[in-house]
Order: structure tokens, then C-alpha cells, then sequence
């Protein structure tokens, strides 16, 4: 990983949060503050090993995204902003992240490791998901993660729907930066993401924020 790389990271995060100020505000407040490298060494202690520095670079930018407002109504009254990125996932802070990689850990043991032969190819990502850290969640029991197992894949971007009982996975970018690009650009031209639109929420209270439809 080079100063390239992680150049190439701040140009698309920078372009999705200028894209926010402009035309996504709450979403855009909801981003907490940098996460302090304190915190960061702690999620590297909890972990085991050291974060991919694009993800660690994340964090240096935005330790996750604040709770939806309740609004003091009903669930159904939340103001959900800050769900930015596809399928409505949140952005991780570093308190969430060691329990988010604790359910890929209790995957990886209880449904891939007990089926992998000694000499078995466990580049597919289901055969190490103990090396994957997540770093945003939707709703529904999927996760977005980056994969930290040495060799080919090696800082891949996965969304993984582990609470439907997908293993495999879907590849959302080779790199943060470039999955940062490519929302970017869906947003920028209200085109689809995969198979994912950017449209617009529309709270009772007059404000707005992003969501994302999921269409064939």
C-alpha cells in the first residue's frame, strides 16, 4: 500500500462527501468526527492484526455515523440519515467493529471451518472470514466488509447477507477508494450502483436523505 493509494482514497471520499454537502445535508451531518488513533490501536488489539490502511484511513476520516433520530414518535417515525451507502448500510465506528467481526468470527467456526480440508483453496472469501472486518451494516442482517487475507484479495470490499444465509458474497469494489468512486458516481448521475438505485427518503418532518432501491 502506497501514499498513491491512500491519495487515491481521499479523492473519493472527499467527492462523496462534497457530493453530500450539496445535496444530502443530514446525511452528511449524521458522519461522526475522526475516530482518534487511540481508538484505532484498540480495534487493531481487539482484532489481531493491523487494519487495511484505506479502512484505517476511513476511521482517520469518520468514526461511523450517528444513532437515527427518533424524533420522540414510533419506530416508523425515524429519520434514518446517514445510511449512504448501498442497501442503506451505516458506517462502523471503532466501539462497533470488534463485535461486528466477533459474528464473522462465529460464522467462519460454526459454518465454513469445520468443512475445510487441510489442503482446501480458501481464497473464496467464505474460507477466511475471520480475516474480513466490517465496516458499515444495513437493517437486515447483511455486512460490508474489507478483506484482510493476505494474497489476491487482499482489500477487497464484500457485502455479505449472512442473516438470508448468503455465503459467497457479492464483490462491491477491489478497493474502499474505488467502491467510494463508484457510489460517488451513481449518486452524481442517479445511476445504479450493481443492481442498486440511489432514490431519496422523504421524512414527515420536510427533510430528506438518501435511500437506495434494489431492482433487477
Amino acid at each position: 500500500m502506497t501514499s498513491m493509494d491512500l491519495a487515491s482514497f481521499d479523492q473519493a471520499w472527499d467527492r462523496l462527501e462534497s457530493w453530500l454537502i450539496a445535496h444530502s445535508p443530514a446525511d452528511h451531518a449524521a458522519l461522526r468526527p475522526p475516530a482518534a488513533a487511540t481508538e484505532i490501536a484498540a480495534v487493531e488489539e481487539q482484532l489481531g492484526f493491523a487494519l487495511h490502511p484505506q479502512l484505517r484511513r476511513l476511521l482517520e476520516r469518520r468514526n461511523g455515523v450517528a444513532e437515527p433520530e427518533q424524533d420522540g414518535g414510533p419506530v416508523a417515525e425515524v429519520f434514518p440519515a446517514g445510511g449512504i451507502l448501498p442497501l442503506s448500510h451505516r458506517l462502523l465506528s471503532t466501539a462497533e467493529i470488534p463485535s461486528a467481526h466477533e459474528v464473522l468470527v462465529e460464522v467462519h467456526e460454526d459454518h465454513v471451518a469445520p468443512y475445510l480440508t487441510d489442503d482446501e483453496d480458501t481464497e473464496e472469501v467464505a474460507g477466511h472470514l475471520h480475516r474480513c472486518v466490517p465496516f458499515a451494516l444495513p437493517n437486515d442482517g447483511g455486512v460490508a466488509f474489507v478483506d484482510h487475507q493476505p494474497g489476491p484479495t487482499y482489500g477487497h470490499v464484500v457485502e455479505m447477507g449472512i442473516g438470508s444465509g448468503d455465503l459467497d458474497g457479492t464483490l462491491w469494489g477491489p478497493s474502499l477508494a474505488e467502491f467510494a468512486g463508484a457510489v460517488t458516481d451513481a449518486l452524481e448521475t442517479g445511476t445504479a450502483f450493481l443492481s442498486y438505485w440511489p432514490t431519496t427518503f422523504a421524512h414527515s418532518s420536510g427533510r430528506s436523505c438518501i435511500d437506495w432501491e434494489v431492482r433487477s
